[in-house]
């Protein structure tokens, strides 16, 4: 069994779910599992863990996500991107200056409410609304706050526009895209979608499949690498306690100050540097202990 993730290239054309089951008969590992879920239009990284290392998906802060992204106006499909049937054609682009687009697509920094697409993966009534949307149905979906921290247009050339967007979870570029073509009254497509930052990876430091087909286990992270987390050393006579779960105590550590907030997880590693577990300091009946939460030996 591999332990560890790897920053994967997903190529556009294919499916996370079927990129990641390629990358399982790759590497012959029956346990993967993935952060980020990307449209199968879409490019861009997708941070898989192998092994153990499907123990860390919860504690990936993927919070904040970046992409590039190419739009059209004055055309609208059902999908909101090229997958789809267009629905809607109109000329009122031809009307719009640079700077009234330019302040159009800025205008949506900041917290907002947003619909998610039909063509998506939430779920309605026990169905994924890609599933009624493909059988021509059309559900009232709720809207939910997200934020765009940063918008940064990188090209206008009519009806063509490529933008730069930095968003929180759960914000669905393909959306905004349909709101920047309403806001400027007219309609949109995105026509190409690239994902250079999801959480701790970055396009910069990604691999594609051909690298792993040539390098194989040898390429992934070790398990705690992507992860935010302090990390503490706990004392090699103590480290049967860690590796059974067991709770620890101030004492059984190398460092003689725990700057842990109460609820705060930390990485736990032996002197020997071998990482053990990601732990959290709990409070009961006023004593503080460290629990083992998610053990890697």
């Amino acid at each position: 069994m591999f332990n560890g993730t790897a920053n994967i290239l997903k190529p556009p054309g294919i499916s996370s779910f079927a990129f990641i089951k390629s990358l399982r008969w790759l590497l012959d590992e029956k346990k993967a599992g993935h952060t980020g879920t990307l449209d199968p239009a879409a490019a861009g990284v997708l941070g898989v863990c192998f092994g153990k290392a499907t123990k860390t998906i919860p504690f990936l802060d993927d919070s904040r996500k970046e992409y590039i992204c190419e739009m059209k106006l004055g055309t609208r499909t059902d999908s909101l991107d090229l997958e789809g049937q267009v629905i809607r054609e109109d000329l009122n682009w031809n009307y719009l200056s640079s700077a009234e687009v330019e302040a159009a697509i800025i205008s949506f920094k900041g917290k907002q409410q947003q619909i998610p697409p039909m063509y998506s993966a939430l779920h309605y009534e026990g169905k994924r609304l890609y599933q009624l949307a493909r059988r021509g149905i059309v559900v009232d979906r709720k809207s939910r706050e997200v934020e765009i921290f940063n918008l940064e247009v990188l090209e206008i050339n009519l009806p063509l526009i490529r933008f730069k967007a930095e968003v929180s979870r759960g914000t669905y570029i393909r959306s905004l895209v349909r709101d920047i073509g309403e806001k400027l009254n007219t309609n949109a497509v995105m026509t190409f979608l690239l994902r250079t930052k999801s959480g701790p990876f970055l396009l910069e430091n990604s691999v594609t499949y051909e690298q792993i087909e040539k390098m194989g286990p040898d390429i992934l992270l070790k398990p705690y690498e992507p992860l935010k987390l302090p990390r503490y050393t706990i004392k090699d006579e103590e480290h049967q306690r860690a590796e059974n779960g067991n709770y620890l105590i101030k004492e059984n550590f190398v460092e003689s100050e725990l700057k842990i907030e109460v609820g705060e997880y930390f990485l736990l590693f032996s002197e020997s540097g071998k990482f053990l577990a990601i732990s959290q300091h709990q409070l009961e009946d006023d004593y503080h202990i460290y629990q083992p939460h998610k053990v890697f030996i």
